[in-house]
């Protein structure tokens, strides 16, 4: 529990990064699990993560990020974007994957499916855009 709670009260927001250094790819790997291991309402995980390597492509997004030299500094760059058209078809491939994933009949999880499709798409656009923007930052 102790360690536990140690992490916890670790926190250091990096100011400045060594252009020198590089992510490795193994560490890269583990960043992209942790992600998808994230937790999100029902699982959906209505965000996409965009890895940017690219030095012009960060360049570019440099002005978009208030000037900040972390954006063209850093060897990896995730950007972290909620899903604006979350309707049916995005429910449906979930549940398309997770039928396949699991390895289960369409009917043991059809309940489940009609009680998130009537959530999620009985919201208005704003909420579900403030839903998902709020799910990505779950993940973040």
């Amino acid at each position: 529990m102790n360690t536990f709670l140690e992490n916890q009260n670790w926190r250091y927001a990096t100011k400045k990064f060594d252009v020198a250094k590089k992510i490795s790819a193994s560490d890269l790997e583990l960043l992209k699990e942790a992600i998808q291991l994230s937790t999100s309402s029902y699982g959906l995980q209505p965000y996409k993560v965009f890895i940017v390597e690219n030095p012009a492509l960060r360049a570019q997004l440099l002005p978009a990020s208030w000037g900040q030299s972390q954006i063209v500094d850093a060897s990896h760059l995730l950007v972290f974007a909620n899903v604006i058209d979350l309707g049916q078809n995005v429910i449906d491939e979930y549940f398309v994957n997770l039928i396949e994933t699991r390895g289960v009949p369409a009917e043991s999880v059809q309940g489940y499916k009609d009680f998130m499709s009537s959530s999620v798409t009985s919201l208005t656009e704003d909420a579900r855009n403030t839903w998902t923007s709020k799910q990505t930052y779950l993940a973040l």
